[in-house]
């Protein structure tokens, strides 16, 4: 987690009581904010986040705060996205290093099986379309049904950004197979280095002009307080999708 920006956030939250101590204007808002809220979160709070996530990416792309779902942090985020876009069986394809959690994350409870996409420190783990047919073909050998492919940009645990060209591997292998989702896990979009580019999916999206093709529905992300600003105790986490039936059945 990012604590070195805590010093930061405590002078804000000094210099501006109002947010700090639950009032705006001066008045107190607690009983408003402690009595029922929205199950899926204050309007204001999605409104917020969808700015902040576009200014992580330098306001290249916008978000749209009804295409957001909050959850307990992104652990929560990833394992509703397998629930929603797999059934117990189906597979995901994962490059290689990847987080350790994923195991725990998107298998135990959903029956979701991994995949890994076989990358090489030969060429810096990149992802390569020879890796990932290869991954697939492993896949269909197994008899599982691949439902996606999920990446995490910046990488945990290579602290590296994923590549336009090996975004466009990704795009490219989506669009040949249709019933396949990409999932892009970019919880430290706003962590990376002005010499290390990060490129988010959102951008392929807009720079190629996909908005209104069926894979502008197959792309999801990935999101959550805890890296950029250091507070993985507030479980504050967020899945983003273009498919109004993911939202839907995530929100259920």
């Amino acid at each position: 987690e990012n604590q070195l920006c805590f010093d930061l956030l405590e002078s804000w939250l000094i210099q501006n009581p109002d947010a700090a101590g639950f009032k705006r204007d001066g008045q107190s808002i607690f009983r408003e904010l402690a009595l029922f809220q929205d199950y899926h979160s204050l309007s204001s709070f999605k409104n917020a986040l969808a700015v902040f996530m576009s200014e992580n990416r330098q306001n290249r792309v916008s978000f749209d705060s009804n295409n957001l779902v909050l959850t307990a942090g992104a652990t929560s985020a990833n394992e509703t996205l397998m629930f929603c876009l797999a059934n117990p069986g189906d597979a995901f394809l994962l490059p290689t290093p990847y987080y350790p959690g994923f195991d725990r994350d998107l298998k135990w409870r959903t029956g979701v099986e991994i995949v890994p996409i076989q990358c090489s420190s030969s060429n810096g783990f990149r992802i390569t379309k020879l890796a990932l047919e290869e991954a697939y073909e492993q896949a269909k050998k197994l008899n599982l049904n691949v439902k996606g492919v999920l990446i995490t940009n910046p990488s945990n645990p290579l602290g590296t950004t994923t590549t336009q060209t090996e975004l466009n591997i990704l795009f490219e292998f989506i669009s040949k197979n249709k019933n396949i989702h990409l999932v892009s896990d970019e919880i430290y979009s706003g962590t990376a280095f002005s010499s290390s580019e990060f490129i988010s999916v959102m951008e392929i999206l807009k720079n190629n002009q996909l908005e209104n093709t069926d894979v502008f529905n197959r792309v999801h992300i990935v999101y959550s307080l805890s890296k950029d600003l250091g507070l993985p105790g507030f479980r504050v986490g967020a899945m983003y999708s273009n498919d109004k039936d993911v939202i839907s059945a995530a929100t259920k």
